[in-house]
């Protein structure tokens, strides 16, 4: 293609006008597909012969200036611009092209002048006579003068669609924008139009895959590829592989990305930014990232965008106070910048600053109103404003003013007790009080931990000495017990302060997944069937050398559950094998900054001997859990699971078959044959004892025992259960119901106990605690409990309030009264309380 265009570049210029306006005609659109596949040395080569050969269309400039800012030429660009705008005076392409290069020489002067330029050809001219790349020149003036983001959209970009619904910048323009703006659900809504309207582009596929970023990683990353495999040079798609890579901690990779950018652009400040980033990151080097971050501040020495991203990149690996530093220094550079009091304001919030975070916040909603974020960090600050501030000299805890008197002195209490163990366990001195804030809207959490909607399935988040968590009465718990979830986060208090912040996220989930079970041993993460399969069959283990990439690269629910469960189980391994002192080892080491792999082997073993000791270990403690049945799963040929001979058949030839049992429960439950069912529930528990779940042998045991009628066979169960697992809700519930019919207090009060792990906010474990702690004459206990019950349970407040009365007679007389003259405002009738202000003393 490039010789057949030369040559026909020299005859143009040999045989006059006809060839000329071939040339023109024939040769804009194959350039055009040049460009965007990133040949970007032809298309300034070729399009620089065709001005010298005459060419007359003021697409050979653009084109020609497009691929000089590629190649990181913008002194030369700047010139070509000069004369291209001479030779097309008012041309919209043009002037924006030389703003945009003049911004990224740092000459506000010269962009200056072309918005001048700008302002006159739109005067000038006619608004029906304007092409689409006019109106999205115009739009981006607009912006460019401080206009109303939303207004631009509307009345240029979308109109420019409108005007050729095939233009390709039009979308680019509307969708970068919309990112900018944190707008990430309208982003990809355009880009996907662009892709529909205008076919596969490597900028619409970048841009769809950073809107898809924090929502759908996958999608992302496959828009990605495609972005790659239309222009392997694209700038953007290799940055943004190479933060992906950094996330995943692969340096090296990410590195090499980075190379092959500034093999095409040696001066690209985003690149070099990253290259700093990295350097900060994998090797803590003074010198080198100096270097690197002087090298993208060459083009221009007051930058904002180079300490912008390299604080943005710090801050995703958890380094917030390094990160902030960086927005800081960018908003010194240029005071304006807004991405970099965008991030400064979500670092603060992460610092625990957050009184700082909202005034900059609300200063940037007055300068954009268009910004997402800093819009719903508003809505937060309103939100926040409402709740109960408890400050100690220890903690600080926000939360709804409703929680406080349900769970606030339990969470208090447990913070406490976690502060004193694990700070004392991992000699680390806490110098200031962790802030710890509960959340009663999911979309609060979001906003408050992630800075935007998101995180559904996340109960908190430790960022040094913050924590951020759902509350417990929120839908996100239920299912989860948030006093190990409280545990889990203040251990990431002490490991990411013990490091500064220096380890990598499985180092740290592992530790605290494996201080919950120290803590209580049914909290933490046990083997279970979901997690032997991964290991056994579907090979799902990441290498230990790799395992943050467990993290980031999850496909679903499951594997992510799994990289928490491996990475508790190599902390385990590591500390069994090597102890205490060793592990410890590597946590000083990693605060000095050296990298994971390289701390590890220094204080255990090499890797290569390391991975594969710990896959052994990990398949052998896989191959126990249910060691003596046959989880494999018959064909078609071998049992027909609808005729209930076939399935009989098939039990007697593969008695441990936990497939063919439970097909055999199955069919015998829906028949009601209990009696049956109980036989094969003890066989489950004989071939999987470990097991406690949902499809567990003791679950099934549980059920055929309650539908028997059985009931003190059931508690025994039931007992075993609870015994071993910490988010039996209905477990729980129905041991109370059982308990309170034998007045068995003790153990209503530990099944009530249990509940309220999982929901402090449901009445019947707090009531069941309230007359469980009065019967084992715990007043302090009862009277905190029936307070709780009367604020969850209004309409039961006479007798709630009669029994507080009671309790509180002998201690607090007063007190005590007005209890009594509410419960009979409530129930004027009610003999007990009437009977008790009659012999009121």
């Amino acid at each position: 293609m490039r010789r057949a265009l030369l040559s026909l570049l020299l005859c143009s210029a040999l045989h006059g006008q006809d060839l000329e306006k071939i040339f023109e005609e024939d040769n804009l659109e194959p350039m055009r597909r040049i460009l965007a596949a990133g040949r970007y040395e032809d298309v300034a080569l070729l399009t620089d012969r065709a001005i010298q050969a005459g060419m007359k269309s003021p697409e050979w400039r653009t084109l020609r200036l497009k691929a000089l800012l590629e190649l990181g030429r913008e002194t030369e660009a700047r010139d070509v611009a000069q004369l291209a705008v001479k030779t097309f005076p008012g041309h919209l392409e043009l002037l924006m092209l030389q703003h945009s290069i003049a911004l990224r020489l740092g000459r506000q002067d010269l962009a200056d002048e072309a918005l001048k330029a700008v302002n006159a050809a739109a005067k000038a001219g006619q608004p029906k006579n304007r092409s689409a790349a006019d109106w999205v020149a115009l739009g981006q003036a607009a912006l460019a003068l401080g206009a109303d983001a939303k207004k631009v959209i509307t009345q240029y970009f979308q109109t420019a669609q409108k005007k050729d619904p095939k233009f390709e910048p039009a979308y680019l323009a509307e969708g970068r924008l919309a990112l900018d703006k944190d707008d990430a659900a309208r982003a990809a809504s355009v880009f996907r139009a662009g892709l529909k309207a205008c076919g596969e582009t490597a900028d619409l596929r970048v841009g769809l895959a950073l809107a898809l970023a924090t929502g759908d990683r996958e999608k992302s990353a496959e828009s990605l590829k495609r972005a790659l495999e239309i222009n392997p040079s694209h700038t953007g798609a290799l940055l943004n592989q190479a933060e992906s890579m950094i996330s995943s901690e692969k340096f090296l990779d990410a590195a090499g990305l980075v190379q092959k950018v500034l093999t095409t652009c040696d001066n690209s400040p985003a690149a070099w930014a990253l290259l700093a980033a990295i350097t900060q990151l994998s090797a803590a080097d003074a010198a080198k990232f100096e270097a690197a971050r002087a090298s993208g501040l060459k083009r221009w020495e007051r930058n904002p965008e180079v300490d912008h991203i390299i604080g943005r990149v710090l801050s995703r690996a958890y380094r917030f106070a390094e990160g902030s530093r960086h927005q800081r220094r960018a908003l010194e550079l240029d005071p304006g910048y807004l991405p970099a009091k965008v991030a400064l304001c979500q670092d603060l919030l992460r610092l625990g600053e957050e009184e700082e975070a909202w005034k900059l916040a609300a200063g940037i909603r007055e300068k954009d109103g268009y910004n997402v974020r800093a819009h719903n960090i508003g809505l937060l600050e309103q939100q926040m404003r409402g709740f109960t501030t408890q400050v100690f000299d220890d903690f600080i805890l926000k939360l709804p003013k409703r929680d406080w008197p349900v769970y606030g002195e339990e969470a208090l209490a447990l913070l406490r007790e976690a502060r004193s163990v694990l700070t004392a366990k991992y000699g680390l001195e806490l110098k200031k009080p962790v802030m710890v804030e509960f959340f009663g809207e999911q979309q609060d959490f979001a906003i408050r931990t992630f800075g935007s909607l998101g995180g559904q399935g996340l109960l908190g988040v430790c960022f040094g000495t913050v924590i951020t968590m759902n509350s417990p009465g929120g839908l996100a718990h239920g299912r989860n017990n948030w006093q190990a979830t409280l545990w889990h986060e203040f251990c990431h208090v002490v490991t990411l302060n013990l490091t500064q912040n220096k380890m990598p996220r499985w180092l740290s989930e592992g530790i605290s997944v494996h201080e919950e079970s120290l803590r209580n041993p049914v909290w933490g993460m046990a083997m279970d069937a979901r997690f032997r399969r991964m290991i056994l069959e579907d090979k799902a283990a990441t290498p230990v050398s790799q395992l943050s990439s467990a993290f980031l690269n999850a496909e679903d629910e499951d594997h992510l559950m799994f990289a928490y469960f491996q990475s508790s189980q190599v902390v385990g391994y590591l500390l069994e094998r090597f102890g205490t002192e060793k592990f410890q080892g590597i946590l000083r080491d990693l605060a000095l900054g050296r990298r994971i792999n390289d701390a590890i082997t220094a204080n255990t073993e090499p890797m290569e001997k390391l991975e594969p000791a710990f896959e052994k270990h990990l398949e052998s403690k896989a191959a126990a859990f249910g060691a003596t049945a046959d989880w494999g799963k018959p064909g078609p040929e071998e049992v027909n699971p609808l005729d209930p001979e076939s399935l009989d058949e098939y039990l007697r030839k593969h008695p441990a078959s936990l497939w063919g049992v439970h097909r055999q429960a199955e069919r015998l439950a829906e028949q009601k044959d209990w009696q049956a069912v109980l036989g094969l529930a003890e066989r489950l528990i004989t071939l999987v004892p470990e097991d406690f779940s949902a499809e567990s042998g003791w679950q099934l045991k549980a059920t055929a025992l309650r539908e028997l009628g059985r009931d003190d066979e059931e508690i025994a169960v039931l007992r075993h259960l609870a015994g071993h697992e910490s988010s039996l809700m209905p477990v729980f519930l129905r041991l109370m119901e059982l308990d309170q019919k034998k007045q068995d207090w003790p153990q209503v009060h530990a099944n009530a106990a249990r509940a309220m792990a999982l929901n402090p906010f449901l009445r019947t474990p707090q009531q069941a605690l309230a007359e469980a702690s009065e019967r084992l004459n715990l007043p302090q206990e009862a009277i905190a409990a029936w307070r709780r019950v009367l604020i969850l349970d209004p309409e039961g407040a006479a007798m709630t309030h009669f029994r507080l009365a009671v309790l509180l007679r002998e201690q607090d007389a007063a007190q005590a009264r007005r209890h009594l003259l509410d419960c009979l405002a409530l129930a004027p009738r009610f003999r007990e309380g009437l009977k008790m202000l009659r012999d009121w003393p």
